[in-house]
């Protein structure tokens, strides 16, 4: 049975997905004008290209089909790597910043009456490593933060936060990217309706117990 909201994601999708590589060679993509021309207050008439979003599947005709085709084309090739070693430049400072992963993850914990530490309950990932991550001496890598954020319900902007202060920030040519910012944004945390999101557009490398 396919959840009602995936019919809202694959909307959003339509809308946000910016991988216009892929989405021009799709079979019956329809390449829309992207430059055009107005006349300015002194009736002179100039020219000027629409932006990127034009090309977006939410403004063709025939989105849907789109979108399925473009779906079976789909395989995650991010990498599924947990955390990566913190240098030690980096961790000095780090030391010294007020902006880092260990800091920000503590400071948005305490916002729902928890502890980074036990985020790790809701985790696929081995208890020193996390103990590490947590402690500021691993950087998480994206897909770990991606966990994180679901396993405990923060918003987008947390989670952008979080991802900043570990040199990533949300892409949305990639379509993980595109997934998870609209879990986020909806507050879809249902560890069901998450999978069906997952699987309806073939993502994994996320490390959420099942």
């Amino acid at each position: 049975m396919k959840f009602p909201f995936i019919s809202d994601l694959d909307g959003y999708f339509c809308e946000v997905y910016a991988n216009y590589d892929k989405l021009c060679i799709l079979p019956g993509y329809r390449m829309p004008k992207m430059q055009d021309t107005r006349i300015d207050e002194f009736g002179r008439k100039y020219s000027f290209t629409l932006p990127a979003d034009t090309m977006n599947l939410a403004k063709q005709e025939k989105k849907d089909e789109l979108l399925a085709l473009l779906k079976q084309k789909m395989t995650d090739k991010t990498f599924s790597f947990t955390f990566r070693p913190v240098g030690f430049g980096a961790s000095v400072r780090d030391f010294f910043s007020r902006h880092t992963f260990k800091k920000y993850l503590r400071e948005v914990c305490a916002r729902y009456n928890t502890q980074p530490i036990s985020l790790g309950e809701y985790l696929e990932v081995d208890g020193d490593i996390w103990k590490k991550i947590v402690n500021g001496k691993y950087y998480p890598s994206k897909n770990m933060i991606f966990s994180i954020a679901l396993a405990g319900h923060f918003n987008y902007q947390e989670t952008k936060s979080l991802l900043a202060v570990c040199g990533y920030e949300f892409e949305y040519e990639e379509v993980k990217d595109v997934v998870i910012s609209y879990l986020l944004f909806k507050s879809v945390f249902n560890p069901a309706m998450v999978q069906a999101a997952l699987e309806e557009y073939k993502l994994s490398n996320l490390f959420l117990k099942a």
